[in-house]
Protein backbone atom coordinates (compact mmCIF):
# COMPACT_ATOMS: atom_id res chain seq x y z
CA UNK A 1 0.00 0.00 0.00
CA UNK A 2 1.07 3.42 -1.10
CA UNK A 3 2.56 5.52 2.01
CA UNK A 4 0.01 8.02 3.58
CA UNK A 5 -2.82 6.33 1.56
CA UNK A 6 -5.68 5.09 3.39
CA UNK A 7 -7.87 1.40 2.99
CA UNK A 8 -11.28 2.03 2.68
CA UNK A 9 -14.80 1.55 0.80
CA UNK A 10 -16.96 3.89 -1.14
CA UNK A 11 -19.51 4.24 1.42
CA UNK A 12 -17.10 5.60 3.54
CA UNK A 13 -16.26 8.34 1.41
CA UNK A 14 -19.88 8.93 -0.26
CA UNK A 15 -23.73 8.53 0.35
CA UNK A 16 -25.45 7.10 -2.94
CA UNK A 17 -29.04 8.60 -3.80
CA UNK A 18 -31.17 6.56 -6.22
CA UNK A 19 -33.15 8.58 -9.10
CA UNK A 20 -36.79 8.35 -8.36
CA UNK A 21 -39.91 7.94 -10.85
CA UNK A 22 -40.61 10.69 -13.31
CA UNK A 23 -44.14 10.13 -14.74
CA UNK A 24 -45.18 10.92 -18.43
CA UNK A 25 -47.32 13.99 -17.46
CA UNK A 26 -44.77 15.87 -16.01
CA UNK A 27 -42.20 15.42 -19.18
CA UNK A 28 -40.92 17.10 -22.03
CA UNK A 29 -40.91 21.17 -19.86
CA UNK A 30 -38.04 22.40 -21.75
CA UNK A 31 -37.42 25.16 -18.86
CA UNK A 32 -37.51 25.51 -15.07
CA UNK A 33 -35.81 25.35 -12.03
CA UNK A 34 -33.91 21.89 -11.85
CA UNK A 35 -32.69 19.85 -14.78
CA UNK A 36 -34.72 16.13 -14.40
CA UNK A 37 -31.78 14.45 -16.14
CA UNK A 38 -32.27 10.12 -17.41
CA UNK A 39 -29.38 8.01 -19.19
CA UNK A 40 -29.90 9.48 -22.41
CA UNK A 41 -29.09 13.13 -21.23
CA UNK A 42 -25.68 12.18 -20.58
CA UNK A 43 -25.17 11.47 -23.79
CA UNK A 44 -25.87 15.55 -24.80
CA UNK A 45 -22.88 17.27 -26.42
CA UNK A 46 -22.90 19.77 -23.52
CA UNK A 47 -22.74 17.34 -20.96
CA UNK A 48 -19.64 15.74 -21.98
CA UNK A 49 -17.76 16.00 -18.14
CA UNK A 50 -20.65 18.18 -16.37
CA UNK A 51 -24.36 18.24 -16.76
CA UNK A 52 -25.52 21.28 -18.03
CA UNK A 53 -28.29 20.92 -20.32
CA UNK A 54 -31.33 18.34 -20.24
CA UNK A 55 -33.97 17.26 -22.12
CA UNK A 56 -36.69 17.70 -19.37
CA UNK A 57 -36.88 20.53 -16.55
CA UNK A 58 -39.23 20.75 -13.36
CA UNK A 59 -40.13 23.77 -11.50
CA UNK A 60 -39.24 23.98 -7.81
CA UNK A 61 -42.99 24.09 -7.19
CA UNK A 62 -43.28 20.93 -9.18
CA UNK A 63 -39.79 19.50 -7.25
CA UNK A 64 -41.72 20.32 -3.89
CA UNK A 65 -45.02 18.77 -4.91
CA UNK A 66 -43.23 15.39 -5.95
CA UNK A 67 -41.13 15.41 -3.22
CA UNK A 68 -38.49 14.94 -5.19
CA UNK A 69 -35.00 14.12 -3.90
CA UNK A 70 -32.36 16.64 -5.85
CA UNK A 71 -28.90 15.86 -6.04
CA UNK A 72 -27.00 18.60 -4.74
CA UNK A 73 -23.62 20.62 -6.87
CA UNK A 74 -20.62 18.18 -6.57
CA UNK A 75 -22.16 14.89 -6.50
CA UNK A 76 -21.10 12.16 -9.52
CA UNK A 77 -24.29 11.22 -11.64
CA UNK A 78 -24.59 7.72 -13.37
CA UNK A 79 -26.26 5.41 -14.78
CA UNK A 80 -27.20 2.07 -12.69
CA UNK A 81 -28.53 -0.05 -14.78
CA UNK A 82 -28.68 -1.89 -18.13
CA UNK A 83 -26.66 -0.71 -21.13
CA UNK A 84 -26.12 2.62 -19.55
CA UNK A 85 -24.31 1.10 -16.71
CA UNK A 86 -22.11 -0.92 -19.06
CA UNK A 87 -20.47 2.18 -20.66
CA UNK A 88 -19.72 3.95 -17.74
CA UNK A 89 -20.14 7.51 -18.09
CA UNK A 90 -19.81 9.46 -15.04
CA UNK A 91 -20.63 13.30 -14.43
CA UNK A 92 -20.84 15.84 -12.38
CA UNK A 93 -23.60 17.74 -10.62
CA UNK A 94 -23.57 21.72 -11.14
CA UNK A 95 -27.10 22.71 -9.87
CA UNK A 96 -29.52 20.83 -7.79
CA UNK A 97 -30.88 18.12 -9.98
CA UNK A 98 -33.83 15.77 -10.30
CA UNK A 99 -32.78 12.14 -11.57
CA UNK A 100 -35.12 9.61 -12.68
CA UNK A 101 -35.09 5.74 -11.76
CA UNK A 102 -32.27 4.24 -13.77
CA UNK A 103 -29.74 7.18 -12.24
CA UNK A 104 -28.04 6.87 -9.65
CA UNK A 105 -25.64 9.51 -7.47
CA UNK A 106 -22.62 9.70 -5.35
CA UNK A 107 -22.70 12.42 -3.06
CA UNK A 108 -19.27 13.25 -1.16
CA UNK A 109 -18.98 13.63 2.14
CA UNK A 110 -16.43 16.72 2.23
CA UNK A 111 -14.60 15.00 5.36
CA UNK A 112 -12.76 12.99 3.96
CA UNK A 113 -12.87 13.05 0.28
CA UNK A 114 -12.80 15.94 -2.09
CA UNK A 115 -15.44 16.37 -4.70
CA UNK A 116 -13.49 16.47 -7.23
CA UNK A 117 -11.25 14.04 -7.01
CA UNK A 118 -14.56 11.66 -6.03
CA UNK A 119 -15.25 11.53 -9.65
CA UNK A 120 -11.77 10.13 -11.08
CA UNK A 121 -11.79 7.28 -7.88
CA UNK A 122 -15.32 6.13 -9.13
CA UNK A 123 -13.78 6.16 -12.71
CA UNK A 124 -10.57 3.94 -11.63
CA UNK A 125 -12.59 1.39 -9.84
CA UNK A 126 -15.10 0.95 -13.07
CA UNK A 127 -18.07 -0.03 -11.34
CA UNK A 128 -19.86 -1.62 -14.14
CA UNK A 129 -17.13 -4.46 -13.16
CA UNK A 130 -19.64 -4.55 -9.72
CA UNK A 131 -23.03 -5.11 -10.96
CA UNK A 132 -24.98 -8.30 -10.30
CA UNK A 133 -27.72 -9.57 -13.07
CA UNK A 134 -26.32 -10.75 -16.54
CA UNK A 135 -29.18 -10.06 -18.38
CA UNK A 136 -29.99 -6.67 -16.60
CA UNK A 137 -26.73 -6.11 -14.85
CA UNK A 138 -27.28 -3.67 -12.02
CA UNK A 139 -26.22 -1.55 -8.83
CA UNK A 140 -27.56 -1.11 -5.69
CA UNK A 141 -26.46 1.27 -3.24
CA UNK A 142 -25.19 -1.17 -1.03
CA UNK A 143 -23.05 -2.88 -4.09
CA UNK A 144 -21.80 0.33 -4.56
CA UNK A 145 -21.25 1.39 -0.73
CA UNK A 146 -18.94 -2.11 -0.59
CA UNK A 147 -16.42 -1.40 -3.09
CA UNK A 148 -13.26 -1.25 -1.82
CA UNK A 149 -11.07 1.83 -2.41
CA UNK A 150 -7.67 3.50 -1.35
CA UNK A 151 -7.42 7.34 -0.96
CA UNK A 152 -4.52 9.90 -0.43
CA UNK A 153 -4.90 12.75 1.55
CA UNK A 154 -7.34 15.36 1.16
CA UNK A 155 -4.42 17.70 -0.33
CA UNK A 156 -3.17 15.13 -2.72
CA UNK A 157 -6.60 13.93 -3.57
CA UNK A 158 -7.31 17.84 -4.78
CA UNK A 159 -3.87 17.59 -6.19
CA UNK A 160 -5.08 14.68 -8.48
CA UNK A 161 -8.40 16.14 -9.31
CA UNK A 162 -6.56 19.53 -10.43
CA UNK A 163 -4.25 17.49 -12.74
CA UNK A 164 -6.46 15.37 -14.24
CA UNK A 165 -9.22 18.13 -14.15
CA UNK A 166 -6.91 20.34 -16.40
CA UNK A 167 -7.36 17.60 -19.48
CA UNK A 168 -10.57 17.57 -18.98
CA UNK A 169 -11.07 21.48 -19.01
CA UNK A 170 -9.05 21.45 -22.76
CA UNK A 171 -11.41 18.73 -23.84
CA UNK A 172 -14.55 20.53 -23.15
CA UNK A 173 -12.54 24.03 -24.19
CA UNK A 174 -12.61 22.23 -27.77
CA UNK A 175 -16.14 21.08 -27.57
CA UNK A 176 -17.55 24.73 -26.99
CA UNK A 177 -15.18 25.70 -29.92
CA UNK A 178 -16.36 22.62 -32.30
CA UNK A 179 -19.85 23.64 -30.90
CA UNK A 180 -19.58 27.39 -31.80
CA UNK A 181 -18.38 26.11 -35.25
CA UNK A 182 -20.60 23.59 -36.15
CA UNK A 183 -23.14 26.57 -35.37
CA UNK A 184 -21.33 28.99 -37.63
CA UNK A 185 -21.13 26.30 -40.58
CA UNK A 186 -24.80 25.50 -40.33
CA UNK A 187 -25.91 29.24 -40.51
CA UNK A 188 -23.10 29.52 -43.41
CA UNK A 189 -24.92 26.53 -45.28
CA UNK A 190 -28.65 27.51 -44.69
CA UNK A 191 -27.98 30.94 -45.84
CA UNK A 192 -26.59 30.14 -48.89
CA UNK A 193 -28.76 27.45 -50.09
CA UNK A 194 -31.91 29.94 -49.07
CA UNK A 195 -30.13 32.47 -51.51
CA UNK A 196 -29.85 29.94 -53.90
CA UNK A 197 -30.29 30.66 -57.59
CA UNK A 198 -29.70 27.32 -58.84
CA UNK A 199 -32.15 24.56 -59.55
CA UNK A 200 -34.69 22.05 -57.63
CA UNK A 201 -32.62 18.93 -56.24
CA UNK A 202 -32.06 16.44 -53.46
CA UNK A 203 -29.54 15.43 -50.95
CA UNK A 204 -28.75 12.40 -53.02
CA UNK A 205 -27.47 15.18 -56.05
CA UNK A 206 -24.61 15.63 -53.58
CA UNK A 207 -23.95 12.19 -52.28
CA UNK A 208 -23.76 8.86 -52.72
CA UNK A 209 -24.49 5.92 -49.79
CA UNK A 210 -21.23 3.69 -49.13
CA UNK A 211 -21.65 -0.37 -49.67
CA UNK A 212 -18.54 -1.66 -48.31
CA UNK A 213 -19.70 -4.35 -45.85
CA UNK A 214 -16.03 -6.32 -44.09
CA UNK A 215 -16.64 -9.20 -42.77
CA UNK A 216 -15.61 -9.76 -39.33
CA UNK A 217 -12.26 -12.36 -40.10
CA UNK A 218 -11.26 -9.41 -42.56
CA UNK A 219 -11.33 -6.83 -39.79
CA UNK A 220 -7.76 -5.49 -38.69
CA UNK A 221 -7.80 -5.94 -34.92
CA UNK A 222 -5.83 -2.47 -35.29
CA UNK A 223 -8.33 -0.44 -37.69
CA UNK A 224 -10.54 2.49 -36.25
CA UNK A 225 -14.20 1.40 -35.12
CA UNK A 226 -16.78 3.77 -34.45
CA UNK A 227 -19.95 2.98 -33.55
CA UNK A 228 -23.15 4.63 -32.09
CA UNK A 229 -22.17 5.04 -28.35
CA UNK A 230 -18.96 7.13 -30.23
CA UNK A 231 -21.17 9.62 -31.78
CA UNK A 232 -22.60 12.45 -28.97
CA UNK A 233 -26.20 13.74 -29.91
CA UNK A 234 -26.17 16.83 -32.26
CA UNK A 235 -22.68 16.69 -32.87
CA UNK A 236 -21.05 16.78 -36.07
CA UNK A 237 -17.72 16.50 -34.90
CA UNK A 238 -16.28 12.81 -33.40
CA UNK A 239 -13.73 12.81 -31.28
CA UNK A 240 -14.59 9.43 -29.68
CA UNK A 241 -13.60 5.72 -31.21
CA UNK A 242 -11.73 2.51 -30.37
CA UNK A 243 -9.59 0.04 -31.74
CA UNK A 244 -11.78 -2.84 -34.01
CA UNK A 245 -9.86 -5.85 -31.78
CA UNK A 246 -12.85 -7.75 -30.39
CA UNK A 247 -15.53 -6.99 -32.43
CA UNK A 248 -18.20 -9.77 -32.90
CA UNK A 249 -19.92 -8.79 -36.25
CA UNK A 250 -19.88 -7.85 -39.82
CA UNK A 251 -19.13 -4.19 -40.22
CA UNK A 252 -18.82 -1.31 -42.60
CA UNK A 253 -15.93 0.14 -44.14
CA UNK A 254 -15.66 4.26 -44.18
CA UNK A 255 -13.16 7.13 -45.46
CA UNK A 256 -12.05 9.82 -43.91
CA UNK A 257 -14.56 12.92 -45.15
CA UNK A 258 -17.38 10.51 -44.65
CA UNK A 259 -21.11 11.34 -43.06
CA UNK A 260 -21.75 9.15 -40.97
CA UNK A 261 -25.53 8.84 -40.26
CA UNK A 262 -27.17 6.87 -37.05
CA UNK A 263 -30.11 5.17 -38.70
CA UNK A 264 -31.12 3.44 -35.39
CA UNK A 265 -33.73 6.13 -33.91
CA UNK A 266 -32.51 8.99 -36.23
CA UNK A 267 -34.17 11.58 -33.28
CA UNK A 268 -31.22 11.08 -31.20
CA UNK A 269 -29.31 13.24 -34.24
CA UNK A 270 -26.17 10.80 -34.23
CA UNK A 271 -24.57 12.45 -37.38
CA UNK A 272 -21.04 13.36 -37.86
CA UNK A 273 -17.73 13.61 -39.97
CA UNK A 274 -15.55 10.76 -39.84
CA UNK A 275 -12.41 12.14 -39.11
CA UNK A 276 -10.08 9.09 -39.90
CA UNK A 277 -10.72 6.02 -42.21
CA UNK A 278 -12.21 2.49 -40.17
CA UNK A 279 -15.16 0.37 -40.21
CA UNK A 280 -17.95 1.39 -38.47
CA UNK A 281 -21.42 -0.23 -37.03
CA UNK A 282 -24.09 -1.87 -39.23
CA UNK A 283 -26.60 0.67 -37.53
CA UNK A 284 -24.47 3.55 -39.21
CA UNK A 285 -24.81 4.70 -42.92
CA UNK A 286 -21.81 5.46 -44.48
CA UNK A 287 -22.54 8.26 -46.87
CA UNK A 288 -19.79 9.99 -49.43
CA UNK A 289 -19.74 13.43 -50.52
CA UNK A 290 -19.45 13.38 -54.58
CA UNK A 291 -17.04 16.81 -54.38
CA UNK A 292 -14.69 16.51 -51.22
CA UNK A 293 -15.90 20.04 -51.04
CA UNK A 294 -19.61 19.53 -50.26
CA UNK A 295 -18.68 18.23 -46.74
CA UNK A 296 -20.04 20.35 -44.62
CA UNK A 297 -23.39 21.43 -47.49
CA UNK A 298 -23.72 17.59 -47.02
CA UNK A 299 -23.44 17.01 -43.37
CA UNK A 300 -25.36 20.00 -41.96
CA UNK A 301 -28.08 19.23 -44.29
CA UNK A 302 -27.85 15.67 -42.95
CA UNK A 303 -27.93 17.06 -39.58
CA UNK A 304 -30.89 19.84 -39.71
CA UNK A 305 -33.79 19.48 -37.18
CA UNK A 306 -36.34 19.57 -40.69
CA UNK A 307 -34.10 16.23 -41.89
CA UNK A 308 -34.13 14.71 -38.84
CA UNK A 309 -37.67 15.13 -37.67
CA UNK A 310 -38.82 13.97 -41.05
CA UNK A 311 -36.54 10.86 -41.34
CA UNK A 312 -38.13 9.85 -37.63
CA UNK A 313 -41.27 10.14 -38.67
CA UNK A 314 -40.96 7.82 -41.71
CA UNK A 315 -39.04 5.20 -39.62
CA UNK A 316 -39.50 1.26 -39.92
CA UNK A 317 -39.93 -0.06 -36.98
CA UNK A 318 -41.70 0.27 -33.55
CA UNK A 319 -39.41 -0.29 -30.69
CA UNK A 320 -36.20 0.53 -32.83
CA UNK A 321 -36.99 2.96 -35.86
CA UNK A 322 -34.57 3.30 -38.84
CA UNK A 323 -34.37 5.82 -41.30
CA UNK A 324 -33.42 4.62 -44.82
CA UNK A 325 -30.86 6.15 -47.55
CA UNK A 326 -33.96 6.07 -49.88
CA UNK A 327 -35.82 9.05 -47.95
CA UNK A 328 -32.11 10.74 -46.82
CA UNK A 329 -31.02 10.49 -50.76
CA UNK A 330 -34.94 12.15 -51.91
CA UNK A 331 -34.60 14.97 -49.25
CA UNK A 332 -35.31 18.50 -51.51
CA UNK A 333 -31.61 20.45 -51.69
CA UNK A 334 -31.26 23.39 -54.03
CA UNK A 335 -28.52 22.34 -56.66
CA UNK A 336 -25.83 25.20 -56.15
CA UNK A 337 -24.58 26.74 -59.05
CA UNK A 338 -20.73 26.00 -59.59
CA UNK A 339 -19.87 29.54 -58.21
CA UNK A 340 -22.27 29.20 -55.00
CA UNK A 341 -20.25 25.89 -54.43
CA UNK A 342 -17.14 27.49 -54.76
CA UNK A 343 -18.09 30.23 -52.55
CA UNK A 344 -19.04 28.17 -49.71
CA UNK A 345 -16.16 25.72 -50.39
CA UNK A 346 -13.80 28.93 -49.36
CA UNK A 347 -15.98 29.74 -46.34
CA UNK A 348 -16.43 26.58 -44.45
CA UNK A 349 -13.75 24.14 -45.79
CA UNK A 350 -10.85 25.87 -43.95
CA UNK A 351 -12.98 25.88 -40.44
CA UNK A 352 -13.93 22.02 -41.41
CA UNK A 353 -10.55 21.36 -41.29
CA UNK A 354 -9.51 23.40 -38.03
CA UNK A 355 -12.06 21.97 -36.07
CA UNK A 356 -11.43 18.43 -37.49
CA UNK A 357 -7.68 18.78 -36.03
CA UNK A 358 -9.51 19.52 -32.72
CA UNK A 359 -11.15 16.22 -32.64
CA UNK A 360 -7.58 14.87 -32.77
CA UNK A 361 -6.35 16.70 -30.05
CA UNK A 362 -9.11 16.03 -27.96
CA UNK A 363 -8.95 12.28 -29.02
CA UNK A 364 -4.73 12.17 -28.23
CA UNK A 365 -5.99 14.46 -24.38
CA UNK A 366 -8.30 11.66 -23.78
CA UNK A 367 -5.14 8.84 -24.09
CA UNK A 368 -3.33 10.80 -22.24
CA UNK A 369 -6.01 11.74 -19.49
CA UNK A 370 -6.60 7.97 -19.36
CA UNK A 371 -3.57 6.55 -19.26
CA UNK A 372 -2.52 9.31 -16.44
CA UNK A 373 -5.80 8.11 -14.36
CA UNK A 374 -4.98 4.20 -13.23
CA UNK A 375 -1.36 5.41 -12.14
CA UNK A 376 -2.28 8.45 -10.21
CA UNK A 377 -5.46 6.58 -8.30
CA UNK A 378 -3.03 4.14 -7.53
CA UNK A 379 -0.34 5.60 -6.54
CA UNK A 380 2.08 4.69 -8.82
CA UNK A 381 2.88 8.17 -10.21
CA UNK A 382 2.54 10.49 -7.46
CA UNK A 383 1.64 14.68 -7.68
CA UNK A 384 3.51 17.67 -6.15
CA UNK A 385 1.29 18.87 -2.64
CA UNK A 386 1.25 22.23 -2.11
CA UNK A 387 0.36 23.00 1.53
Amino acid sequence: MTAQWMESVLGELCTFQAGGAFPRHEQGHLTGDHPFIKVSDMTLPANSIRIIEANNWVSAETAARMKLKLTPPGAVAFAKIGEGLKAERLRRITVPTAMDNNMMAAIPKPAVVDSGFLIYLIESVHIAEWAQGSALPYLSQKLLADIPVHVPSLPEQRAIAATLGAFDDKIESNRQAMATGESLIRAVVESTLDASEGEDGTLGDYCALVKAPVEIDKIDPDDNYIGLEHMPRGSIFLTERKKAKGLGSNKTAFKRGDLLFGKLRPYFKKVGIAPIDGVCSTDILVVRPKSPRDIALVTAVAASDALIDSLSASSTGTRMPRASWKDLAAWRVPVLTATERIELSARVDPLVERLTQLTFESHRLVALRDALLPELLSGGLRVPVTS
